[in-house]
């Protein structure tokens, strides 16, 4: 094991044992922000140096007294950390979490042009707070990490491969970030596939880790590439090459730290929703010569977003399909993952998806993947699709990926695997290209277009007998034993920690207050005045996921354009609580910056005084089911049941010293966390004994034909 592995386990195992930490989510996301800084700090010194050889004066993006020498690790004249100066305990907490932290978000909102370092590095932190607890605990982790040299090229390479190791235990660790993880092997082989060149820009709309950008940066800038790049080809590589949009905060964070220590300095990744972007307003200066992308699928979007789509369908799959399409340049070509249910469904807008992609693109290859390529967290069936914008569809080319053993989580696919495929695509004469069943061994076939009925496009391979594997009974049953145990071992974590809430009420017993005695004043705005001809967010009622509690779809608006009920102006941090039955459970807490954000009238709009009151203590309080059984009382109106926002604040709230609020939030993240691992859990529970009763009876009836 490497020096440098050793430092990183070390700091893992660290960090496990800090309260604010909870699971590989957590430390990964922690480890990413000290490890970026240090790497900051590196890359500053690097470009002094060479200032200093052009006879020219850097400009430092960070302040002096916030630079890493200055705070993190300071050195006496020996070279050695000054224990003088050096911070640590409840100090260094105070320091990074009230003037550090703050200092870094706020370059997002000072900085007006978003291709500058930066800017970047105010919309990374922008997202990002310190959870590490213990200013003993960070002051080790700091003296760790001071240790890397990211000067170093191999050091920094090598730092980049375990950082992506980081990522994928991140994504193993359950819950929703295994979103965040597509395995190497098969990214690889779709980028040596479209085989993007210096002057194409290349797109991920669902970003994740930011693995596809990744790798292409990779696959262009190998030794003997780089050799033959003029300065103009590097500055485009660097500034005009990588694009993409994610829309979950902690994705965004973790892609564009992992595109950072992987050497693109400016990529142009920004957080947001995809999906809400009407695809008929794209234009050619909007579009990608090369898309990759792995997109979520298996959820479901709202009437609104399906809106943006000239076929409406709510599954995710259809719409981001419909996008990567919209967004191709001529002549562009694609590669993107998709759920098997895609190829064989023929219901509805499944077929007009289908049609539109076949007879206004040429696909012409479809790679089947076999089943567990991205266990543990999701067991899906998946293809990846290339097409091209150069035509219509004549033909399919279809591989067969075929592993020699199942997959699994401990064996999971590898790139020898998938190596043949992608030999076959660059040599298209040695690829089968017939539908003909053989007797030897082959992966490979290809189908006219005129062969397929209702725009079935199967990956079914002619030369293979399909033999349904039946795990055994015994091998689900001892799964299904595990599952309980880890049920069971998250059940005990729930437990101790609501012990521990309930101490913290115990200990500091919440005096109940009206929650309007604990907010600031909120105005009021006419966006048809004050913005005219600009544009502004408007978040109505529909704007809300009330599954989730989050602002998933606001309109982009013109002030000409506003609707009479946009009128209450709210900011990040914000608390928007509709009013109105039956939308009382559509309550998110704001939770970006958006630009010239307006709310509905139909929403009472919270905003929390930080001297008394945490936002999100507030937020957790409000979406608790004893709140809505308060508010039943207050509602009036025969036909449209509400209740006023005088009213709503006349609640009160058991409120705690804000040290014992923050310990509250932290104690509810992880309840919620580890509920969502349960649920997971159960699922996966339920699949298994589905498995179970199906190989119990092909057991049975095996042994009665004996």
């Amino acid at each position: 094991m490497s020096d440098i592995q050793n430092k990183i386990d070390r700091i893992t195992d660290i960090l496990r044992r800090d309260d604010g930490i909870s699971g590989a989510m957590h430390y990964t996301e922690q480890i990413s922000w000290i490890l970026f800084l240090k790497f900051l700090n590196d890359f500053e010194e690097n470009k002094t140096d060479e200032s200093i050889l052009e006879d020219k004066e850097y400009e430092f993006v960070i302040r002096k007294d916030l630079r890493w020498a200055s705070w993190a690790c300071p050195k006496d004249d020996n070279g050695k950390l000054d224990v003088k100066r050096a911070l640590t305990g409840s100090d260094l907490i105070e320091f990074v979490n009230n003037t550090f932290f703050p200092y870094l978000k706020g370059f997002k909102n000072n900085i007006s042009d978003p291709q500058s370092i930066k800017y970047k590095i105010g919309a990374i932190f922008e997202y990002l707070d310190n959870r590490i607890a213990s200013g003993h605990t960070l002051r080790e982790v700091l003296d760790i990490i001071d240790a890397l040299d990211f000067q170093s090229s191999d050091e920094l390479f090598e730092l980049s491969q375990i950082y992506e190791n980081l990522l994928k235990g991140m994504g193993s660790d359950g819950g929703n970030s295994g979103e965040f993880y597509t395995p190497r092997a098969i990214i690889k082989a779709m980028v040596e596939a479209v085989d993007p060149k210096v002057g194409e820009t290349i797109y991920d709309g669902a970003v994740g880790s930011a693995g596809f950008l990744v790798e292409a940066f990779e696959y262009m800038t190998t030794d003997d590439k780089k050799a033959k790049y003029s300065a103009s080809d590097w500055e485009k590589i660097q500034t005009k090459t990588f694009y993409g949009q994610e829309k979950t905060s902690l994705g965004y964070v973790m892609g564009m730290m992992n595109m950072i220590l992987h050497g693109i300095e400016s990529p142009n990744v920004y957080k947001g929703n995809t999906l809400t972007q009407n695809i008929r307003d794209y234009q050619e200066k909007d579009r990608h010569n090369v898309i990759l992308a792995n997109p979520p699928f298996g959820g479901k979007e709202k009437k609104q977003i399906q809106q943006n789509f000239p076929i409406e369908a709510n599954a995710t799959e259809l719409l981001f399909l419909q996008h990567f399409m919209k967004i191709l340049k001529v002549e562009g070509r694609a590669s993107i993952i998709i759920p098997e249910g895609v190829l064989f469904q023929t219901a509805g807008a499944f077929s007009k998806v289908k049609q539109d992609l076949l007879e206004g693109f040429n696909v012409h290859t479809i790679v089947s993947l076999p089943s567990g390529v991205f266990l543990p967290y999701s067991g899906v069936k998946t293809n990846i699709l290339f097409f091209d914008r150069k035509g219509s569809t004549s033909k399919i080319w279809y591989y067969d990926v075929t592993p020699p053993y199942k997959l699994t989580k401990n064996k999971p696919i590898t790139y020898e695997h998938i190596m043949e495929f992608v030999k076959l695509f660059k040599h298209p004469e040695k690829r089968n290209h017939t539908n003909a069943k053989t007797d030897k061994k082959c992966n490979d076939w290809t189908v006219p277009v005129s062969d397929f009925q209702d725009f079935n496009l199967s990956a079914k391979n002619p030369h293979k007998v399909i033999d349904i594997e039946h795990i055994s009974p015994k091998e689900l049953l001892s799964t299904v034993k595990k599952n309980d145990i880890q049920t069971n071992e998250l059940l005990n974590q729930i437990r101790k920690i609501i012990e521990g809430l309930d101490e913290e009420f115990i200990k500091f017993k919440g005096v109940n207050t009206p929650i309007k005695k604990l907010l600031m004043k909120t105005n009021t705005i006419n966006p048809k005045t004050e913005y005219s001809n600009r544009e502004f967010t408007y978040i109505d009622i529909s704007s809300v996921d009330n599954k989730h509690y989050s602002i998933s779809s606001p309109k982009i608006l013109i002030g000409s354009d506003a609707p009479s009920r946009a009128r209450k102006l709210i900011r990040k941090g914000d608390i928007v609580f509709a009013t109105t039955r039956p939308n009382l459970k559509n309550i998110s807490m704001v939770s970006e910056t958006y630009n010239n954000p307006v709310a509905s009238t139909g929403f009472c709009v919270l905003r929390a005084n930080p001297e008394l009151l945490l936002s999100e203590y507030l937020f957790y309080y409000l979406i608790s089911e004893s709140v809505q059984s308060k508010i039943k009382p207050f509602i009036r109106g025969a036909q449209y049941p509400a209740i006023s926002d005088k009213d709503l604040t006349n609640i009160e709230i058991p409120v705690l010293p804000l040290r014992n609020q923050e310990q509250v939030v932290e104690k509810v993240r992880e309840l919620l966390n580890r509920n969502n691992k349960i649920i997971t859990a159960l699922n996966l529970k339920i699949e298994n004994l589905t498995l179970l009763k199906n190989s119990i009876l092909n057991n049975a009836f095996k042994e009665s034909l004996k």
